[in-house]
């Protein structure tokens, strides 16, 4: 069948395309989703992530290792009978607009991040400063190492970003992957 008006075809195979684009669509639409959901599984974090903190011990590492991934300080964290629980580690990495500083508390096999907590920075306010905030922090809880931020390619357990603050955000990913990397290499040595 023509149109009279415009000359196009409007029969079964025009609307059988039209259908199967949408389901097309929407297929898309659930599998992006499906996604995102995934990044977001059990396997990707770790089961216990307890780091009893009675008491720390400061290690000592050598200044170059230190340098190359950024550590201003490494310690020992230990439970009340004096066994190895964790380790927490001082890191600074450059944000947008200024350091950041974080401490990353590692479990005692070092492959399992507890917590972070930024320690200071200088960021744009409403912006880089949300890195501080509980609901951005308890993200990085419990994940197995190293970690990236979901929307990139990169491997690792994937964490949620900041919207209008990616630099700010993938500052705080690369500094808990320079400590975990840090502690590998001091644990190995």
């Amino acid at each position: 069948m023509k149109n009279k008006k415009n000359g196009l075809r409007h029969g079964p195979r025009r609307w059988l395309a039209a259908v199967g684009m949408l389901v097309l669509s929407v297929g898309l639409v659930v599998a992006s989703g499906w996604g995102y959901t995934a990044a977001k599984q059990p396997w990707l974090t770790a089961h216990s992530v307890e780091v009893s903190v009675t008491k720390t011990a400061t290690l000592e590492a050598p200044q170059t290792l230190m340098d190359t991934y950024g550590v201003q300080s490494v310690s020992q964290a230990l439970a009340a009978e004096g066994q190895t629980t964790g380790y927490v580690v001082v890191v600074a990495r450059q944000g947008y607009k200024s350091l950041i500083r974080l401490q990353c508390t590692f479990t005692a096999d070092g492959g399992t991040l507890a917590d972070i907590r930024v320690l200071s920075q200088d960021e744009t306010e409403y912006l880089g400063t949300r890195i501080m905030a509980e609901s951005f922090t308890a993200g990085f809880t419990g994940r197995l190492l190293p970690v990236k931020l979901w929307t990139t390619a990169a491997p690792g357990s994937p964490v949620d970003g900041l919207t209008g603050s990616t630099i700010s955000a993938q500052a705080v990913v690369d500094g808990v992957n320079n400590a975990h990397r840090f502690l590998q290499d001091y644990l190995a040595a």
